[in-house]
């Protein structure tokens, strides 16, 4: 045994003496011929397989006679490969088919590249998208009997990936490192899920793999969760667990307090990325007031809006995260409106004409007129609206009746803000305060000249 394991390794050493380690070969993919590739052929099956005996663990040719190699021994689909010969005749040529089907006497051609002069060859070839597991590599000498066989072995079932960090909330960057995919194949990232919209893209690179690629921690479930990458073409599917931490978002208005028909500007942040975000105000869900879409960052710009007539006092503030359903809650205050209202006069005798003038309603609204008492007899007996201010002058025209000069109150009410103010003419109360006023005058007046 030990003779023969001598010969067989000097036949072996003499062969790869004599082809240069498979490194000098001719490279000629591509080349137009009879033989060319893609060209379908009748296969010639090896003559007499070359005897061989196991050394290192691997069978290897005991005697002289072709033989080919494909490396990688892993190739996915649409990946290159590189088959390396040795054998053959010098500068003679040698055609390379793909056997994919049952038949052993048809092969599809791949490749042709010419040996060097010791009869070795080295081509590259591209693994079809479609090859099968079973597919064989076939190097066949033009003109010729010599014919050696190689397994391909295809990859693409099972893919692998690596994530810089496992643990992080929807956001946060990761960097992966892909490998098993199709060659230039394009891979859908997932997280929690496998369909539907990916929350990002990666290109393959030419064997299959990413060195690194950077993307964000998209929307998933907080807990225990799952990255998830699919091929497009292979179906290649790669995962690795991740821990989804969650989010906790905050809200900003201003001002804190404003009057109904006023602006209020309101900005999110610590949403996920390019989610829409849902504004409610007293209430946390149904219709939101309104929608503002957050930036690749999670904030949203400064939506500005204007309260509504109606609300008065503290009102509640809530942004939802629409996918994400993360909350955060804030509040602002609805002052009252509080108007003021002065007759042009404060009495006068029957026939007179007052008119009014008014400040502290809402801006543009119509304010109503209504004298009377309160037992109900309150009439309305003018209409007028205000300015940009919430301000109007000598509006609102009444004329004093005999029945007036008793004194006679009046009631101004905005349609929209609501707001009340009230003043009266010949009122005796108005004018004590005034004979009261005019009094301390006079007193004053006195007591300067005695001193």
């Amino acid at each position: 045994m030990i003779a023969v394991a001598l010969v067989a390794v000097g036949s072996l050493v003499q062969v790869v003496a004599k082809s240069g380690g498979f490194g000098g070969a001719l490279n000629t993919t591509g080349e137009k011929s009879g033989h060319g590739k893609s060209e379908s052929k009748k296969l010639e099956s090896p003559s007499e397989k070359p005897k061989t005996i196991r050394l290192g663990g691997q069978r290897v040719p005991r005697q002289a006679g072709p033989i080919i190699v494909v490396n990688p021994g892993l190739v996915t689909p649409g990946g290159k490969a590189t088959v390396e010969g040795a054998g053959f005749d010098a500068r003679s040529m040698v055609d390379l088919f793909l056997k994919t089907s049952a038949k052993k006497d048809e092969g599809k051609g791949i490749a042709s590249a010419k040996t060097d002069k010791w009869g070795s060859i080295n081509a590259q070839i591209t693994v079809p998208e479609n090859v099968s597991s079973g597919a064989v590599v076939v190097a066949q000498q033009r003109d010729a009997e010599k014919t050696a066989e190689a397994q391909l072995v295809a990859g693409g079932v099972a893919g692998s990936v690596k994530a810089s960090k496992m643990v992080g909330k929807p956001g946060d960057s990761v960097s992966l490192n892909v490998r098993g995919f199709g060659a230039g194949e394009t891979i859908d990232v997932y997280w929690g899920r496998a369909s539907g919209r990916p929350d990002a893209t990666l290109t393959a690179d030419g064997s299959g793999g990413i060195g690194r690629a950077d993307v964000k921690v998209g929307v998933a479930p907080t807990g225990p969760s799952t990255l998830i990458l699919v091929g497009r073409k292979s179906h290649t599917t790669a995962s690795a667990p991740f821990q989804v931490l969650g989010l906790y978002p905050t809200i900003k208005s201003s001002p804190w307090a404003l009057k109904s028909g006023q602006r209020i500007s309101v900005s999110a942040s610590g949403f996920a990325p390019n989610e829409r975000i849902l504004f409610y105000i007293n209430s946390a869900g149904g219709i939101p007031a309104f929608t503002a879409n957050a930036d690749a960052n999670g904030r949203s710009g400064t939506v500005a809006f204007d309260v509504p007539f109606g609300l008065k006092g503290t009102q509640s503030l809530t942004a939802m995260g629409d996918r994400t359903r993360a909350v955060v809650r804030s509040a602002f205050q609805v002052m009252p409106y509080t108007p003021a209202a002065e007759p042009s006069t404060y009495s006068g005798k029957a026939g007179t004409a007052v008119s009014f003038y008014v400040t502290g309603f809402a801006p543009r609204e119509n304010v109503t007129v209504f004298t009377g008492g309160p037992n109900g007899d309150a009439r309305k007996i003018a209409t007028f609206q205000v300015n940009d201010k919430g301000a109007a002058q000598a509006v609102g025209s009444y004329q004093i009746t005999k029945a007036d000069e008793g004194g006679v109150s009046f009631k101004l009410v905005g349609s929209k803000s609501g707001g009340v103010t009230k003043a009266s003419v010949n009122s005796a109360q108005r004018g004590g305060q005034q004979n009261q006023g005019q009094n301390q005058g006079q007193n004053q007046g006195q007591q300067g000249q005695g001193q």
